[in-house]
């Protein structure tokens, strides 16, 4: 577990610089937001068609392939990033972030079932978001310091560093079954006819948050508290402190299962009036928001879990059914991304994260619906 929990430390890291890196050297070249839109939707149609194939694959040829790749594809990125100068090679780059997304996600928590006896699985996954939530607050503070003081090519070359250090624990990690798989039993895998219906109404729950939490955060939030004033190194602060809060939340899912009911309304008690309030409020009260919706965001990754594990965890291929359960979320996140900046530039600010807490309240009560026989007080 403690190497699986490495990798993901690793990869977050460069996931939270990616975070506050890119949409601000988008802006930095004078970038306009619509086509920063477009560049950004490049990123779920390969993560989708990337996650799908790997994921059917995982299950019959192993998961540490797929940890090596997700290596691979962090140094690609970043080398790509680094050396882009136009939309069509920045688009480029955030495809191959989709790919080194796509290669983890096929198996990440497919390694954490089979590695953990857990009765309760959803806590286990939890408990990995919310590492990553916490090395994700630090990749994007320390490359908000080190864009402020060295300039954005700083950046990259310590990511490429931290990226061939994941092939250290994506090595050392060999778990699943490994045998020859055949191209027919690859796309038999991948047939959605054969996947379970409530597997697809789970997923559609999920979109919801999806296309909320890209809308309201996405490349619009630090885009949003440059716009408000706020420097490089700011952003970057603001930011830490909005994934760093889910790590405040790690005692709670480690100690005993928290009530679905309870999480559920607090999840939305804290997303939906601070979404409405942050586009329209000052500055101190800007950011008391913004960290207001990072609680009720890092609150529903109990939720979120929960809907994954209650869907595939009997099912033969976990792999495979995760990567259905994920890929209306990753197609909704096409015109989420190319609405952000539509939105933005046509009706200001206010658009997206109203649409955003309106989604979120839509979701925490479909999930509620699904889950409220798990909850037994």
């Amino acid at each position: 577990m403690r190497r699986l929990v490495a990798l993901n430390i690793l990869d977050a890291f460069i996931t939270g610089s990616y975070m506050l890196t890119i949409p601000l050297l988008l802006v930095d070249r004078n970038i306009d937001l619509t086509t920063i839109g477009v560049i950004f939707s490049a990123f779920p149609i390969v993560f989708l068609v990337s996650r799908m194939l790997f994921a059917s694959a995982a299950d019959s040829v192993g998961l540490k392939k797929f940890f090596n790749l997700n290596a691979l594809g962090n140094l690609a990125s970043v080398v790509l990033y680094a050396i882009s100068s136009s939309p069509f090679s920045y688009a480029i780059a955030k495809a191959a972030q989709g790919v080194k997304e796509g290669s983890l996600w096929a198996v990440n928590r497919n390694a954490a079932y089979e590695i953990t006896s857990s009765e309760n699985p959803q806590m286990v996954t939890s408990t990995i978001l919310f590492v990553r939530a916490l090395a994700i607050a630090v990749g994007a503070v320390i490359s908000g310091f080190l864009i402020f003081w060295t300039g954005f090519q700083g950046i990259f070359v310590l990511l490429a560093a931290i990226s061939i250090l994941i092939l250290i624990p994506a090595r050392i990690l060999n778990i699943g079954q490994r045998r020859k798989l055949t191209l027919n039993e690859l796309f038999e895998k991948l047939d959605p006819r054969a996947v379970d219906r409530r597997i697809w109404w789970t997923s559609m729950v999920m979109s919801s948050y999806t296309a909320a939490s890209t809308l309201a955060v996405g490349f619009v939030l630090p885009i949003f508290l440059s716009e408000k004033g706020l420097g490089y190194w700011e952003i970057g602060m603001t930011l830490a402190m909005y994934t760093g809060v889910g790590a405040l939340l790690l005692p709670i899912t480690l100690r005993r299962t928290p009530s679905v009911k309870k999480t559920i309304l607090i999840q939305g008690l804290l997303y939906v009036p601070a979404v409405i309030l942050i586009p329209i409020s000052g500055s101190w009260l800007m950011i008391v928001m913004v960290m207001m919706m990072a609680f009720g965001e890092c609150t529903s990754y109990i939720i979120w879990e929960s809907l994954i594990s209650q869907s595939v965890i009997e099912c033969e291929n976990i792999a495979t059914a995760i990567g259905f359960l994920h890929a209306p979320s990753n197609l909704v996140l096409i015109p989420s991304f190319l609405l952000s900046g539509l939105l933005i530039e046509k009706f200001g600010y206010v658009a997206p994260f109203w649409i955003a807490g309106i989604l979120f309240l839509l979701y925490s009560i479909t999930a509620w619906r699904l889950l409220k026989h798990q909850d037994k007080r």
